[in-house]
């Protein structure tokens, strides 16, 4: 009886879950993702009922890392499908596909980030690879002219504010290993909260108040949320579990993570699946079930979804890959 009764309460928290999702996300319905489950990274779609899987990629080469403009017609992406990992760009017909920042001429660009209005991806960039400082750029989308932001230590994860002023980094420069904000030109960089190592890849909340954000503690790798300002810090995920990379859904109601039940350290095996959480860390719900790993959520505008490939689509998309890649 009593087992009987745990898988009766198992089936209901499905149904609540799955209920929740239906009335707070009809405007977030999809998230993309990178896997390994085919044997190498590429990067999928699914749907919030964890159904419709797709693989927008399928590449022989190393994809990863998907950022989607805000009106959808574009992925921005990471393959190292020329031999060094730099960003691509991809529409939502997925009839053509073009590398973005190969004409930087730099050793490894990653981390894209769109700015709301479309006109800008800010990235993290590595110039020389024996140097382990890295640093952060933006690049304007119809010029393909850059613009350094950071020059000093390790920086990485950039976030454009939902108002466009503002892009949220981690970096270990002199301060400590922390989050900071500049302004989108690169000046007035302020550290977010008085702390050393006090955790990184950030996101924004869509009203650009809250930041969402990983940090190490005693109780494992978690996804905490502070005010813009560093205030009312809080963990939202489970103790005893090892989480990162959040993204907040363009509603607000979910935080998309990766996470791993088990210390990743020095497990030969890790299994990180992409799970749900709200952001007061009431409701959770896990979105893959895989053992290979799923990493690197990003949430997919409905206008992405709205043009399915038709065969003819998927035959000039190849097409044109491999015409760039021997341009």
């Amino acid at each position: 009886m009593k087992r009987q009764f745990m898988f009766l309460t198992a089936g209901l928290a499905c149904v609540l879950f799955a209920h929740s999702l239906r009335g707070h996300a009809s405007d977030s319905t999809h998230i993309a993702f990178t896997s390994a489950r085919e044997g190498n990274y590429e990067i999928y779609i699914m749907n919030t009922k964890r159904k419709s899987l797709q693989n927008l990629t399928n590449h022989p080469a190393l994809d990863w890392y998907p950022a989607f403009l805000p009106d959808g017609r574009w992925m921005a992406f990471v393959s190292d499908r020329d031999g060094t990992p730099r960003i691509y760009l991809m529409n939502r017909n997925r009839n053509e596909l073009r590398p973005f920042t190969k004409h930087l001429g730099s050793k490894l660009d990653f981390d894209p980030d769109w700015s709301p209005d479309g006109q800008w991806i800010a990235f993290t960039s590595r110039a020389n690879i024996p140097t382990a400082d890295t640093n952060i750029y933006k690049i304007n989308v119809n010029s393909g002219v850059s613009q350094q932001l950071t020059d000093t230590g390790y920086n990485r994860f950039p976030k454009w504010s939902p108002d466009g002023d503002r892009i949220l980094f981690y970096s270990n420069r002199k301060e400590g290993n922390d989050l900071f904000v500049m302004k989108s030109n690169g000046n007035g960089i302020r550290r977010v909260i008085d702390r050393r190592f006090g955790g990184g890849q950030p996101t924004w909340s869509p009203d650009g108040k809250q930041i969402a954000y990983k940090m190490t503690d005693l109780a494992g790798v978690g996804i905490y949320i502070m005010t813009d300002e560093g205030q009312n810090n809080r963990r939202i995920t489970r103790d005893n579990t090892w989480a990162g990379i959040p993204a907040w859904s363009p509603n607000g109601q979910w935080i998309a993570h990766e996470l791993e039940v088990k210390s990743p350290w020095g497990n030969p095996n890790r299994d990180s699946n992409i799970h749900l959480v709200s952001p007061d860390g009431i409701e959770t719900g896990q979105l893959t079930k895989h053992p290979a790993r799923d990493i690197l959520p990003a949430w997919v505008p409905e206008a992405f979804l709205s043009v399915s490939p038709t065969a003819e689509q998927q035959t000039t998309l190849w097409g044109r890959l491999k015409k760039s890649i021997h341009d």
